[in-house]
């Protein structure tokens, strides 16, 4: 199904009762709704599901460059669940998607009952203005390597289980280098910018065990800076956890889910 947003459309899927808690899966960079159907099937029956493709992504418009994809993403996304009157949802975000459910949550911070965050990032307080020095090098790196090549290495480089890698190096060469290299820089902005204050929601936090060391340690400083979070890390997974070990992803965010009252206005 498609929805119109912002002068663009965005590709969803809608599981389950429409009387359900809601839950909202958004992905990461380069990838599209297909990562995380077993967490659309494992939940419809007890949720309603919204899985979809970000801006740019698989089925969803192309994105406006001179836009903050983040921000953008997020007015777009809360005008989708206004459509579907999901007044509060728990949203669940991988990587780049962790940024996007932090923007939802500081523009419509009512809108978030709780949020999952798998291989993200805190982007409170922001971090130093520095960062964006990396903006040049990674240009030039992706500007250099062979798109194949890229491709290949990004799947290596985020997931452990073949039919993950697989998957990855599909979808990455369908939606592009070129998307790739813009949205990694934007998140070098996003996390520049920052947010002016802390979430105030419960919190899951989550990273695979064979995740990069520095996302490992921005978990843990995530979940140590705030009192209503709790951390876990999947084991047998890299960056993208849900694929590469969805039974303990099921599992943890199950638990989870039971944990809060999805029902609190």
């Amino acid at each position: 199904m498609y929805f119109g947003a912002n002068n663009s459309e965005i590709y969803y899927q809608d599981y389950g009762e429409k009387h359900n808690p809601a839950i909202v899966f958004l992905h990461g960079v380069g990838m599209d709704h297909r990562t995380f159907l077993e967490q659309a099937t494992a939940f419809e029956s007890s949720y309603r599901v919204i899985i979809l493709d970000l801006p740019g992504h698989g089925k969803s418009s192309n994105i406006d460059e001179y836009n903050k994809f983040s921000g953008t993403s997020a007015k777009s996304i809360i005008n989708l669940l206004d459509s579907l009157e999901i007044e509060r949802a728990v949203m669940v975000g991988q990587s780049l998607g962790s940024f996007v459910v932090q923007r939802i949550a500081e523009q419509d911070p009512d809108r978030v009952i709780a949020s999952v965050h798998l291989g993200g990032g805190s982007l409170y307080p922001g971090y130093p203005a520095i960062i964006k020095a990396f903006k040049p090098f990674t240009s030039l790196t992706m500007l250099l390597v062979p798109e194949n090549f890229l491709y290949k290495k990004f799947a290596l480089h985020k997931a452990l289980k073949p039919r993950t890698q697989e998957y990855l190096q599909e979808i990455t060469s369908a939606n592009g280098k070129n998307l790739i290299k813009h949205l990694t820089l934007e998140m070098f902005n996003d996390m520049s910018d920052g947010l002016s204050k802390p979430l105030d929601h419960d919190l899951l936090i989550l990273y695979g065990d064979h995740d990069l060391n520095f996302i490992k340690k921005l978990s843990v400083k995530w979940h140590n800076s705030h009192d209503r979070s709790d951390l876990v890390e999947i084991e047998d997974a890299h960056h993208i956890a849900n694929q590469d070990n969805p039974e303990k992803f099921n599992m943890v965010l199950k638990s989870f889910l039971q944990s809060i009252d999805l029902l609190a206005s």
